[in-house]
């Protein structure tokens, strides 16, 4: 019954895998666990900076577990054409195959000026001019076409990986859970994001023939460059930590929990599935209307 030990279904020892945003936050942690679970990792990211500490941190981890996972990292933006083409074209040039392909890079642009439940009409009307046109642009650029086109670029190396069976060939893209909630207005992230839940299960058919598995975690309220600790911070939602039923933010391990069961032989029979990771937020997360008497 060695098979059933979670030592043998979680096992990723030799496999190759890529992770665009692994810089910082939720890639960071994709990272981390693939590499300490004897993975070679290969990070992409735009910041060189950042790119340059998760790199150092690896190194860190592979020294203390003794492990012989490669890491590898590619400076690239994906927010335009032809630096997406060109990240494309590295990573194949840097690589023989790839069993794990994650989809991690992402921004949230917010409108500017906020509207509350009760204020004039005139207010809800300068919040929702305050969304500028390039920012929901950029926002699909990023959000939600490398996660195609990387995987489009890369389809041949992840079907001979699903071949060889085992939890191979394994597509890990990240939404969120305001793809689903309407609690808070952001539409610019909100509509990437559905696209993302809509654009997995897409893939998982279209490559069902190969069985190259398409699968999306949706994370809640996770520590990252775009959710910063401060629930006073602007752009945090922080703040909504204590009003969800696990009452604080996720846990790195408890993203690394899923994402590393996608990724191994005991997520091989999980395609086309969308994985919640919000410690509740999405039971209670909803607009809020006043009623007018």
């Amino acid at each position: 019954m060695s098979h059933l030990k979670a030592e043998s279904l979680f096992s990723i020892p030799g496999r190759t895998a890529v992770i665009t945003g692994g810089g910082s936050g939720l890639g960071r942690i994709c990272a981390k666990t693939f590499l300490s679970n004897g993975a070679s990792v290969t990070i992409i990211d735009r910041d060189a900076s950042r790119l340059e500490s998760v790199k150092t941190e690896l190194q860190q981890i592979k020294e203390q577990l003794s492990l012989n996972g490669e890491i590898k990292t590619i400076h690239g933006e994906l927010g335009n054409k032809s630096s997406l083409q060109k990240v494309v074209a590295t990573v194949r040039e840097m690589h023989s195959e790839i069993d794990i392909l994650v989809h991690c890079a992402g921004i949230r642009k917010q409108n500017k000026i906020s509207y509350e439940v009760g204020e004039p009409l005139e207010k809800l009307f300068q919040a929702t001019e305050s969304l500028a046109y390039e920012d929901i642009e950029m926002s699909f650029r990023v959000n939600v076409l490398p996660q195609y086109f990387l995987t489009s670029g890369l389809i041949d190396y992840l079907g001979a990986a699903a071949r060889k069976g085992g939890g191979r060939g394994c597509v890990i893209c990240f939404s969120s859970v305001a793809s689903k909630h309407n609690g808070q207005f952001v539409p610019a992230y909100q509509t990437t994001k559905a696209s993302v839940d809509h654009l997995v299960k897409i893939m998982a058919a279209e490559f069902a023939d190969f069985y190259i598995r398409v699968n999306a975690i949706s994370p809640g309220l996770f520590l990252s460059a775009m959710n910063p600790s401060d629930p006073n911070h602007p752009e945090s939602n922080m703040r909504y930590a204590k009003e969800m039923p696990a009452r604080r933010a996720g846990y790195e391990e408890e993203m690394a929990g899923t994402a590393l069961y996608l990724a191994s032989p005991a997520g091989g029979y999980t395609t086309g599935d969308n994985m919640h990771v919000d410690g509740g937020r999405l039971l209670v997360a909803a607009a809020k209307i006043s009623s007018r008497l």
